[in-house]
This record gives C-alpha cells, structure tokens and sequence, in this order.
C-alpha cells in the first residue's frame, strides 16, 4: 500500500473513532459534520474526501461494527457438536450486542432500503456482499449440524427467516434502550439470553422447550 494511502486509510478509521465517540456523546442524529471536523482536528472539506454524507458515515460506523462480529464468529473454535457451535454464536452475538447498543441503533436504521436507495453503489454493495457472508456463516453451521444428525434436514434457507426474525427483535429491544426485564421479572439478564438461545435452538430442531423461569445458562 502506497504511504499516501495508508494515510487516507488512518484518517478514515479516525474520523470513524471520533464520529462514534460523538454520537455516543451527544447522539448519532444530532451531531453535525462540521462537529465532527472540528473534534477531529480538520477542515470540514477534509470529512467530504472521504465520506459523501453523515449517512455515509452512518453506513461506514455500520458496516465496520458488523464486519468485526463476522470475524468474530468465523474465528470461534468449533465445538464438537456443531448444534453447541450455533449457540456459542448466538451468545457471541447477543453479547456484542449488548455492549454496544450505539452500533445496534446505527445498523437498524442503516438497514431499512429507503436508507440504503441513498447511498453510493459501493456501500450499497458492500452491506449487500456482508450480508451474503452472514448467510453463508449461517449454512455451513446448520449444514454441519444436518450432516451429524443434530438437526432435521431442512432448508438452511427457510431456517435463516426465523432465525434473523428473532435477531431483530432482540436488536429492536436493545436499540430502544434495553430488553424490558423489568416489566417481565426476569431474574437476569443472563438467563434472558440464554432463553432466547434456546428458542432459536428449538426452532433449528423443531420444537420448543421451556427450560422453566429459573434456570440458569
């Protein structure tokens, strides 16, 4: 990589810290561009080199968060059991998730398509290509749980819908401040994840078990 680029790219990723830290600051609608110029030490023309728009910045914040739990999940050690690596990963989900909302919010609202009808053809392709990865994340491990007898032999595909169905609404929940636990006396926030993975699991196999309300991961 050339030194000129090189630079580009650390400018890039540091106008990137500094817009999250912002937005974490003062909230990711209400802060400006020539906000984020002047916390980062350049000229406001400076943030337009590299990003067309705050949405783009929006986007960018979006795709490198998403980016970095799918390497996450593609380096975790497999299990002997492949149906336990898919609940590993889901816990692994659900605790990034968790600790950060900020990024959760962003990926929400970058995913909604009048969002992404305003954004270049590279963004719009890259979510597109990350999405792709995901899904074929998702294939290999139920795949995997098929071919060792651990799940039913159905249409990854048709398993993938609920599947995000349920991400989403656990996104939606942390997006919008937290998961209601108050409202539903649920003894931890432990134990509600650990529901949920459960849930999935049931549906991968068909059926639905109820651990009961006090028990533990």
């Amino acid at each position: 990589m050339r030194y000129q680029d090189e630079l580009f790219r650390q400018r890039e990723e540091l106008l990137l810290d500094t817009a999250l830290a912002l937005f974490r600051e003062c909230g990711w609608e209400k802060v400006t561009v020539s906000q984020l110029a002047a916390r980062a030490g350049v000229a406001k023309g400076t943030v337009y080199k590299h990003f067309a728009s705050k949405e783009a910045i929006y986007a960018s914040l979006a795709l490198r968060f998403s980016r970095s739990c799918l390497e996450q999940y593609e380096s975790m050690p497999h299990r002997p059991s492949p149906l336990e690596s898919i609940r590993e990963v889901i816990r692994a989900a659900f605790a990034r998730m968790l600790s950060h909302p900020l990024e959760v919010q962003l990926c929400l609202h970058c995913d909604r398509p009048e969002f992404q009808s305003r954004l270049d053809e590279s963004q719009r392709g890259a979510f597109q290509a990350l999405d792709e990865q995901y899904n074929a994340l998702f294939h290999r491990l139920v795949e995997a749980a098929v071919a060792a007898g651990e799940i039913p032999p159905k249409s990854p595909e048709s398993l993938y819908w609920g599947v995000d169905a349920v991400f989403q609404g656990v996104m939606a929940r942390i997006a919008a401040g937290g998961l209601g636990l108050e409202r539903h006396a649920t003894p931890s926030l432990e134990i509600y994840s650990e529901h949920v993975v459960e849930f999935i699991t049931a549906g991968l196999l068909g059926r639905f078990p109820d651990p009961g309300p006090e028990a533990s991961p």
